[in-house]
């Protein structure tokens, strides 16, 4: 068990780029945590600016509002959609619209 919470939430975001990565994007993982995404995933006809929120049981917190806030500007300056990666406490990931809550499929 990881007890650091970044190197936890660090392992959590590299399991949703493995994730978005057999489903055919090409991924960049951001190199800290400060910004508005933890990665870009680009498929053949979609971008998309993604923040991982992770627990180590249970549903995964909401993201804060300015978080929000700050995906959506990205995304929008980027033509890309904002997307929440979940990754749940049993390890599973959901990935949903920031701008309408959908479940989204890589």
């Amino acid at each position: 068990m990881v007890k650091n919470q970044y190197r936890f939430g660090r392992l959590k975001e590299k399991a949703v780029a493995q994730k978005l990565r057999r489903a055919g994007a090409s991924v960049t993982l951001s190199k800290g945590s400060k910004g508005a995404e933890d990665m870009i995933a680009i498929f053949k006809s979609k971008k998309w600016i993604v923040q991982s929120k992770a627990t180590r049981k249970g549903i995964p917190n909401r993201p804060s509002s300015g978080d929000v806030g700050r995906l959506k500007q990205k995304a929008t300056k980027n033509n890309a959609t904002p997307v929440i990666a979940e990754v749940s406490g049993d390890g599973s990931i959901k990935f949903k619209s920031v701008r309408d809550g959908r479940e989204l499929k890589p």
